[in-house]
């Protein structure tokens, strides 16, 4: 199957449904479906600074994306569908760690917190996301909640 009948048959079913101040997402393609429930911890999180890459593991499966310093501020835990930041995982000019997921679908930024400096955000900024998403439900809405923003 092409990529392109696989992108619209996620977009297709994705489907958002508004629970108790949490949003849960349905993601699903040819071959499997996973829940994203806010209101759930993950077990393990990972991270790689160089890359600017980070994963969490759930009960319903992973959830991965990338990271980005910059010096554009935001309201933390919020997501931010205007802007679009280094894809390549490269962006390290500023001091405000900003977090995408990026499977098992693609989010809008989210605004991580603002760190001492940019050497200190391009060190622990893509560890900040995956904890974030692991341990935070205020911070796993905004992620889940911009999917396809």
């Amino acid at each position: 199957m092409n990529i392109t009948k696989i992108l619209l048959s996620i977009i297709a079913t994705i489907m958002i449904v508004t629970t108790t101040n949490a949003t849960t997402m349905c993601v699903t393609d040819d071959n499997n479906s996973i829940i994203l429930d806010p209101s759930r911890n993950g077990t393990t999180n990972t991270s790689d600074e160089a890359t600017k890459t980070w994963t969490t593991t759930f009960s319903f499966g992973t959830v991965s994306g990338i990271a980005a310093c910059t010096r554009t501020g935001g309201t933390y835990a919020k997501a931010y569908s205007q802007y679009n930041f280094d894809d390549n995982h490269a962006s390290s000019t500023g001091a405000v760690c900003w977090c995408k997921m990026t499977s098992p679908v693609r989010s809008a930024w989210v605004a991580g917190q603002e760190l001492q400096s940019a050497s200190t955000c391009a060190s622990y900024c893509a560890t900040h996301c995956s904890s974030r998403v692991q341990a935070y439900a205020e911070f796993r809405s905004a992620v889940y909640g911009s999917a396809g923003m």
